[in-house]
C-alpha cells in the first residue's frame, strides 16, 4: 500500500510538471489594487506612491512580473502580515518569487506596496505566472472606509527612512507606507489613496518656479507625469480628503491673493468631485513657527473655510499642525515625526468623516 501511495504521488508530480504555467494579467480581479493606477492593455502602471497590490495563493510559488522605468523604483513586500522586506527593482523587466511551501488554511497573502514617487520612475505589474498546482484565491476585501491624501513630500514619505548619524538621501529612503496618510489608514481601518508629488505646490514648485506638475494637475491624473492620463473620481469616493501643502511658499512668498484664489479654487473642485466627503485642510508641517509663510498659509486656510461655509459647505475642517524640523541636514520629516503628524490630524479626520 505504501508503494502504491508513493507511485500515485510521483505520478501526480510528474503530471503537474508537464502542465504549462498559467499567465494572469496585471488587472486580473483576483489581484486587489488600492491606490491610483492605470491599465494600459499590457500592464498595470503605477506612478503614485503607496499603491498597494494584494493577492492570495496556495501551492507552488507564483512568479510576479514587474517592470521599472528607472533604477529608483522600490516596494515593500510582506507575506501574511509579517515584517515587510524592501524590494529594489532593476531597470526593465523583473521577476519576483514569494515564499513557497505548505500554506496556511487561508493561503499566502502577498502585499506589495510602492515606496517611491513618480519622478523616480513608473513601475508596472505585467502579470503573474502560476506554475502547475498554484491556485489564486479571492483577495481579502478592502476596508469600507476611504481616505484621500493630497500633498507634497510629507504626503509621499520622501526621505523619511533616515536617522542621525546616517543621513541616507537616496530613493531607498522614500517610504510611502510609513507616511502619515498610510498610518491614518491603518489606525482607522480605511483605504488610502495618496495623490502627492514632492516639491510641487498649487501654483509653483518648491524653488518658487513655474511648473507643469502642479498638484491640481496631478490631482486629475491616474499617472502623475502622464499628460493624457485621467482619473475618474467616481471610481473612489473618499469619506475624507486631507489636503496638506505648503510648497508654494518654500522659497519666497507667493502673494496672499494668488495663494488664496488657488487654494479656494482647488477646494471647490475637490468638493465637486467628492460631495459627501469631509475635507481637512492642514497647516504645513514644513513651515517654521512664527514664520511669515506659516502665518500667511493659516490665514488662507481660514479664508477658504469661510468661503466654503458661505456657499453652504460646512464640512471643511482645519488641522493646525505643528512644525517638524526633520534632521539637521534635511528638513523632510523622518518616520517618527510622520507618526506625530498623523496623531495631530487623526481627531480632525475622524470628526470630518463622522467616524
Amino acid at each position: 500500500m505504501q508503494k502504491l501511495r508513493l507511485f500515485v504521488f510521483g505520478f501526480v508530480l510528474c503530471a503537474l510538471a508537464g502542465q504549462a504555467a498559467t499567465q494572469i494579467p496585471g488587472n486580473d480581479p483576483r489581484i486587489s489594487v488600492m491606490g491610483r493606477a492605470e491599465w494600459d492593455g499590457e500592464a498595470l502602471q503605477m506612478g503614485f506612491p503607496g499603491v498597494t497590490l494584494r493577492f492570495v495563493y496556495r501551492g507552488p510559488a507564483p512568479v510576479i512580473k514587474l517592470y521599472a522605468s528607472t533604477e529608483d523604483c522600490y516596494f515593500n513586500l510582506a507575506c501574511n502580515g509579517w515584517e515587510p522586506v524592501v524590494i529594489h527593482l532593476k531597470l526593465g523587466s523583473n521577476t519576483l518569487t514569494p515564499p513557497s511551501g505548505v500554506a496556511p488554511a487561508r493561503g499566502w497573502l502577498i502585499e506589495l506596496v510602492r515606496r517611491t514617487e513618480s519622478f523616480q520612475g513608473t513601475a508596472a505589474l505585467a502579470g503573474i505566472e502560476l506554475p502547475a498546482g498554484c491556485e489564486i484565491l479571492p483577495p481579502p476585501p478592502l476596508p469600507h472606509r476611504k481616505l484621500l491624501i493630497i500633498g507634497d513630500s510629507p504626503a509621499t514619505g520622501e526621505y523619511i527612512d533616515r536617522q542621525p548619524p546616517e543621513y541616507i538621501r537616496t530613493a531607498r529612503s522614500f517610504n510611502a507606507p510609513r507616511s502619515y496618510g498610510m498610518l491614518l489608514g491603518r489606525w482607522l481601518n480605511a483605504q488610502v489613496h495618496i495623490v502627492g508629488y514632492g516639491g510641487q505646490g498649487l501654483t509653483r514648485d518648491w524653488a518658487g518656479k513655474p511648473t507643469d506638475i502642479t498638484l491640481p494637475l496631478v490631482y486629475s491624473r491616474a499617472l502623475p507625469d502622464k499628460r493624457d492620463s485621467w482619473w475618474d473620481p467616481q471610481r473612489y469616493q473618499a469619506d475624507a480628503v486631507v489636503v496638506n501643502v505648503g510648497t508654494d511658499s518654500d522659497h519666497d512668498m507667493i502673494s496672499d491673493q494668488a495663494l488664496t484664489e488657488a487654494y479656494a479654487g482647488f477646494v471647490r473642485r475637490i468638493r465637486a468631485d467628492y460631495p459627501k466627503a469631509g475635507i481637512v485642510l492642514c497647516q504645513s508641517s514644513f513651515q517654521k513657527e512664527d514664520s511669515a509663510a506659516r502665518t500667511q498659509l493659516w490665514h488662507v486656510l481660514v479664508e477658504v473655510q469661510t468661503r466654503q461655509a458661505r456657499a453652504g459647505d460646512r464640512r471643511v475642517s482645519l488641522a493646525r499642525c505643528r512644525f517638524y524640523p526633520g534632521t539637521p541636514d534635511d528638513g523632510h520629516l523622518v518616520a517618527f515625526q510622520q507618526e506625530q503628524l498623523a496623531q495631530e490630524i487623526l481627531p480632525v479626520v475622524k470628526r470630518a468623516a463622522g467616524w
